[in-house]
């Protein structure tokens, strides 16, 4: 009779590309909508915090969480 034997770790992975990473960043999302000839640019921050990345930090839309 085998035993297998399941480890409980895991990894941790970036909330918004899904890349494993130890080194994430805890943000909240900003949808942007930018201007155009029929309404005003905007912007929605997102109330719950998410773990990024370092790229995803640099290259999309988001604010630092301070919680």
């Amino acid at each position: 009779m085998a035993i297998s034997i399941v480890r409980g770790v895991t990894e941790r992975a970036c909330e918004n590309c899904g890349f494993p990473d130890e080194e994430l960043v805890l943000v909240r999302r900003v949808y942007v909508v930018p201007e155009s000839w029929d309404q005003e640019a905007r912007a929605t921050v997102v109330p719950e915090p998410e773990l990024w990345c370092v790229s995803c930090v640099s290259q999309y839309p988001c604010e630092l969480a301070e919680d």
